[in-house]
C-alpha cells in the first residue's frame, strides 16, 4: 500500500442481548446510515461493501448478509473469521482501496445470535472433530485450560481474573452503546457460578446483538475532515487443533503466536519499536479476563516474567496505557461485529468523539481481533496523524 487509508465515518447500534424490536436489515441500516453520515458520503459514493458475518447457524438465519447488507449495483463480499470477523472485513476493504479498485468502502458487521438456540453448539464445533471430540472441548473449557496453564506457569490466581473482569465492568458503565451494562465487583465475580474451573460466569462475555459500520476512504477523499488514520495492520492464522500447539518450539497453547506475529507486522508498518511507549490505548478482542492477560505478552507490552506484575498495574490503571475504555468484549460481545467495534472505539477516541468514555490525549491506538479457536488474529494501529 503506497497511499494512506483513513477511517472517515463510524456508526453503531445499541448493543443488547436481543433486538426483538428490529430485524437484521434495520440494524444494518441504522449502523450504516450513521457511518455514511459521519463520513459525509452517500451510498452512491461507495465502491465496495464488505459484510462481516459469522456462520449463518450462529444467528439461525440463512444468508443473513444477502438479505440485509448487500446492495444491488455495488460490489459485495462476505468475510468470516469467527470473533475476528469484523477486523478481517476491515482489512479486506483496505486491500480493495490499495489495489486501486475504489476510493471508498463501507464495512458492516452484524450479529443476531440472541435469536438462535444453537449458538453454543456452533461454538463447540470449532475444534478438531476426530482427535479432540473425546475430551469434549468447548469455548469455555478451552479458556479454562489456558487460564489454568497461566496460573501454573506464571503464578496468576483466580483473583486476577476476577479483578480484571470487575475493572472492565466498571468502565463499561460509561459506554452509551451498551443498553444494560453489567457492573459488578471482584467479590461478585468470585461468588458467581463456575462454568469450568477457574472461569466464573461473570468473567465471561454476555450474549449480545447489534451492528457496527465503518467507512474507509483513500486519503484523497478526506479533505478537511478529521479521520483516524490507519498506521499499520497485521493478520495471521494458525492450526485450529489445540493438541498441535502443546509441544512445538513456539506458539504453545498460552502464547497466541498468531497475535504476536500480527502485532509485530503492524508495529513494523507503523514504525513502532516500543509498543508500551508508543501506544496510548489498547482495545483487545478478549471475551474472558484471562484471554486479555494472554494478549499482553503477545502484544509485547510485557515479558512473561513481568506478566503478573503488569496485569496488576493494568487492573490499577497504572500500566502506562489505557486498556478497554469501552469495557471491551467482556461488557458486550456481538461475535461478528466485536473486532470491528474494537477498531471503531479506537477511532472514536482518536477523533475525540467517545462521549463519556473519552480519554484525553489519545493519539495512537492498537485494536486486536481473535477468532475461532484463537487461530485467527489481527492487529490494527490507528493514529491521529496522517502517516
Amino acid at each position: 500500500m503506497t497511499d494512506p487509508v483513513a477511517i472517515l465515518g463510524v456508526g453503531q447500534t445499541r448493543y443488547r442481548r436481543r433486538h426483538s424490536d428490529k430485524n437484521t436489515a434495520e440494524l444494518v441500516r441504522e449502523a450504516a446510515a450513521a457511518a455514511l453520515a459521519d463520513a459525509g458520503i452517500g451510498l452512491d459514493g461507495i465502491d465496495l461493501i464488505v459484510g462481516g458475518v459469522a456462520p449463518d447457524a450462529l444467528a439461525g438465519l440463512a444468508n443473513i448478509d444477502l438479505m440485509s447488507i448487500a446492495r444491488p449495483g455495488i460490489p459485495y463480499m462476505r468475510i468470516n473469521t469467527g470473533g475476528a470477523t469484523g477486523s478481517s472485513a476491515l482489512l479486506a476493504g483496505m486491500t480493495w482501496i490499495a489495489a486501486g479498485r475504489g476510493k471508498a468502502v463501507l464495512v458492516v458487521a452484524v450479529e443476531r445470535m440472541g435469536h438462535a438456540t444453537t449458538a453454543q453448539n456452533i461454538f463447540n464445533s470449532i475444534f478438531d472433530p476426530i482427535y479432540e471430540k473425546d475430551i469434549s472441548m468447548s469455548t469455555i473449557s478451552m479458556v479454562a485450560l489456558r487460564a489454568t496453564l497461566m496460573m501454573q506457569k506464571y503464578g496468576f490466581t483466580s483473583d486476577h481474573w476476577a479483578q480484571l473482569a470487575a475493572r472492565n465492568a466498571a468502565v463499561s458503565a460509561l459506554n452509551d452503546t451498551i443498553e444494560r451494562p453489567r457492573v459488578f465487583t471482584a467479590d461478585q465475580v468470585r461468588g458467581s457460578a463456575i462454568l469450568a474451573w477457574p472461569i466464573h460466569a461473570l468473567e465471561a462475555c454476555p450474549t449480545t446483538e447489534g451492528a457496527c459500520a465503518v467507512v474507509l476512504t483513500h486519503a484523497a477523499l478526506v479533505g478537511d475532515r478529521t479521520p483516524a488514520w490507519i498506521h499499520g495492520t497485521g493478520a495471521f492464522s494458525d492450526t485450529y487443533a489445540m493438541g498441535d500447539r502443546f509441544h512445538r518450539p513456539e506458539g504453545a497453547l498460552d502464547n497466541l503466536i498468531t497475535l504476536e506475529r500480527a502485532a509485530r507486522k503492524a508495529y513494523g508498518q507503523a514504525g513502532i519499536t516500543d509498543p508500551l511507549a508508543a501506544l496510548d490505548m489498547v482495545e483487545i478482542q478478549a471475551p474472558f479476563a484471562s484471554s486479555e492477560v494472554m494478549a499482553y505478552m503477545a502484544l509485547g507490552l510485557c515479558t512473561p516474567e513481568d506478566n503478573v506484575a503488569f496485569t496488576e498495574r493494568a487492573i490499577a490503571g497504572t500500566a502506562g496505557v489505557a486498556f478497554q475504555p469501552s469495557g471491551g468484549p467482556q461488557a458486550c460481545n456481538p461475535v461478528s461485529a466485536t473486532a470491528l467495534i474494537r477498531i471503531t472505539e479506537a477511532a472514536l477516541q482518536i477523533r475525540g468523539r467517545a462521549g463519556a468514555r473519552q480519554i484525553d490525549g489519545i493519539r495512537r491506538t492498537l485494536s486486536t481481533g481473535q477468532g475461532g479457536a484463537t487461530q485467527f488474529s489481527t492487529a490494527v494501529i490507528l493514529g491521529a496523524e496522517k502517516p
